[in-house]
């Protein structure tokens, strides 16, 4: 007899985690919002960034699917690693990537919905909204729609991952026919960075690798679905595969198409970074303008929507699916584990993970305040939610692929050694203020000490 608090079984196909993991990835969303954040430090070497980038978040998908193929859980992150390092190494990676990385990363979402929403709008009409108004938006549209099961979430990406993988497609083909006599290996060499040292180089590199991982970042909210899944071990680990790797290739290419639009010398990288950060129209829609015209951009602006929804939602369902396995697992309050009768949706946890995301974006505007007027304070506070939760999100990553390294043979262990290494550079230089590095530890400390203070309440055992 199945469970009155358990969630939907064999509700998601191969296809469904397929297209829930490049929901999660959201290319068009990452593009349209990114780009600037990668060539504000790699350059005109953003390219070679991405690809060193896609190799690191290979080596981690390997992780995962060494971990995917032998658990297959609601709480994946948390589950993975208690059954390797412990229960107590368990708690800490679940609340790690629960509450600091999959709860920031719901609110820097919806703080991307208003930015993105606002460029296109003002690309498409020249008046510019206020963009606090449109953040709502996702945050009620997909709580209703997660809330009534996994069905309608999968369904609602299908259409959406097509259209924007298209359009992305499109945009770069059109950029080489037409730049073609530009096309050159400088943006995979290291003189794109514009230093004058080896070091200066691999700094700005490093630098890149932080925001090129944002755009993966959501690779693996399929294993979440380990409990809705037809042969979860089978169809997670490969879906998340491909998805990365179709990815990967896409940014790659859609960077480098950027470039060739863009010009590779310092000052046309600088301009285009500065119309970025809200002193003008988004550079990227004015170059899909250039080569789809106005329908075409109107279609891209509302496909960038829609594609940040569609991570929004994708990012809301994983988060509510940590907490309630958690809670299942009994290392977290119990009425968390509760499920809706009919949709079989974790109600208390979406509510739980709705309530927290919107604290964070309320927490990430106020300490943007000083940034003049309120587009610019958007773009900054996103930009700073991005920095800190893709911080999180490393960390957690390392302790899957630790995890990972201690069942694997000889080649898993390898690989794994890789994918901390680049996960440990991304991570040094991704230390760009104190602010950032007080906020993890003081984090991680509040993280051990509730794991001291509840673990006889919630029956966590070392």
């Amino acid at each position: 007899m199945e469970n009155k608090n358990s969630l939907s079984k064999n509700s998601v196909t191969f296809l469904g985690d397929f297209f829930n993991s490049l929901a999660g990835q959201a290319p068009t969303y990452s593009i349209a919002g990114g780009t600037a954040y990668i060539l504000s430090t790699s350059y005109v070497s953003s390219p070679l960034a991405m690809l060193i980038t896609l190799i690191g978040v290979i080596t981690i998908v390997y992780s995962v699917i060494i971990l995917s193929k032998r658990y297959a859980h609601s709480a994946s992150f948390y589950y993975y690693v208690s059954k390797i390092l412990g229960k107590s190494s368990g708690y800490f990676n679940g609340l790690i990537y629960t509450i600091f990385y999959s709860v920031v990363g719901i609110g820097s979402i919806a703080i991307a919905f208003a930015y993105l929403g606002y460029e296109g709008i003002y690309a498409l009409t020249g008046i510019e909204i206020n963009p606090l108004f449109l953040i709502i938006i996702p945050v009620i549209v997909a709580y209703i729609i997660a809330y009534l099961g996994i069905k309608p979430s999968i369904k609602s990406e299908y259409l959406v991952s097509l259209i924007e993988i298209s359009i992305l497609i499109i945009f770069i083909v059109f950029s080489f026919v037409y730049n073609s006599k530009n096309i050159s290996l400088m943006p995979f060499t290291l003189k794109g960075t514009f230093t004058n040292s080896l070091m200066g180089e691999l700094v700005a590199i490093s630098g890149g690798l932080i925001f090129s991982i944002t755009y993966f970042m959501g690779f693996e909210v399929s294993t979440q679905l380990g409990e809705e899944s037809k042969e979860p071990n089978k169809n997670i680990p490969n879906s998340t595969l491909i998805s990365t790797l179709i990815m990967g290739i896409l940014y790659i290419l859609a960077t480098y198409a950027i470039l060739l639009n863009i010009g590779y010398s310092y000052n046309s990288v600088n301009n285009f970074i500065s119309e970025a950060q809200g002193e003008g129209v988004n550079p990227v829609f004015l170059l899909m303008r250039r080569y789809l015209g106005i329908l075409g951009l109107t279609v891209f602006s509302i496909i960038t929507l829609i594609s940040v929804f569609g991570c929004y939602l994708a990012t809301l369902n994983a988060t509510s699916r940590m907490l309630y396995g958690m809670s299942k697992e009994g290392i977290l309050p119990n009425k968390l584990s509760v499920t809706h009768k009919k949709f079989k949706s974790p109600i208390n946890a979406l509510n739980a993970s709705t309530l927290m995301s919107l604290i964070a974006i309320i927490i990430f505007y106020l300490i943007s305040l000083n940034y003049g007027n309120l587009i610019n304070i958007t773009y900054n506070a996103m930009e700073k939610a991005y920095a800190i939760d893709s911080l999180y999100y490393v960390i957690s990553l390392a302790l899957l692929s630790i995890s990972a390294f201690l069942i694997s043979e000889i080649k898993g262990k390898i690989i794994s050694i890789i994918g901390l290494v680049i996960l440990g550079i991304t991570f040094y230089y991704s230390i760009v203020n104190v602010y950032y590095l007080i906020t993890i530890i003081i984090s991680s400390l509040l993280t051990i000490l509730t794991y001291f203070l509840f673990k006889n309440k919630f029956q966590i055992n070392i």
